[in-house]
């Protein structure tokens, strides 16, 4: 759960086939700032407030990305592979090489960034759009989907949870569990395993 503006919302993750079919959707259907918006809250793991602040210049042709989040007032280095330029780059191009100094995420009728509660109405609609089977889906969905893939790619392991506490910044690797919806799964699967 997270709060926005006063109230408790929830947010799922997307299994990462999913993620990848949303991404591939708004490149095919040519929201290459929303596929941008996506790919940069998966691939940093960053809260929507702190992606909403980069600038082309924090992003493009970087191998890393130092960043003081807004909500922990801590700095972290998030490193950008090869691919992950390389998209950006792509991205960058496609929407007519916009001043490096600007956000890529601007309204171009207020010149301001997109509030939360758009972002989240717009995920709204790419999620009827484009099929996705997520039954919350918000701008914190995608640092959920980070989460569960780190854990997934990495066999599931007790050094993957420990390494998302240190990411996310959790009191406990607990936290870090419910946080990417494993421990309601270790419940299910308790449940699941009785037989009549």
């Amino acid at each position: 759960m997270s709060r926005e503006k006063g109230k408790l919302t929830t947010a799922d993750y997307l299994p990462i086939a999913e993620f990848n079919r949303l991404v591939d959707g708004l490149h095919a259907d040519k929201l290459y700032m929303w596929e941008l918006y996506c790919r940069l809250s998966f691939c940093t793991a960053l809260r929507a407030s702190d992606v909403l602040t980069l600038t082309w210049e924090d992003i493009l042709d970087r191998e890393f990305l130092d960043k003081t989040e807004r909500k922990t007032q801590k700095g972290r280095r998030i490193t950008f592979n090869p691919s992950v330029q390389h998209k950006i780059k792509e991205l960058y191009e496609l929407q007519g090489e916009p001043n490096k100094k600007g956000s890529p995420f601007l309204n171009p009728k207020t010149k301001s960034a997109y509030s939360l509660e758009y972002i989240n109405r717009l995920l709204k609609g790419f999620k009827v759009r484009y099929r996705l089977p997520i039954k919350a889906f918000s701008t914190h969905t995608f640092r959920k989907t980070f989460g569960r893939y780190v854990y997934e790619s990495n066999g599931r392991s007790a050094e993957s949870l420990i390494l998302l506490n240190s990411i996310f910044r959790h009191s406990s690797i607990d936290i870090t569990k419910v946080y990417i919806g494993l421990r309601q799964a270790e419940i299910d699967k308790v449940f699941n395993s009785i037989k009549f």
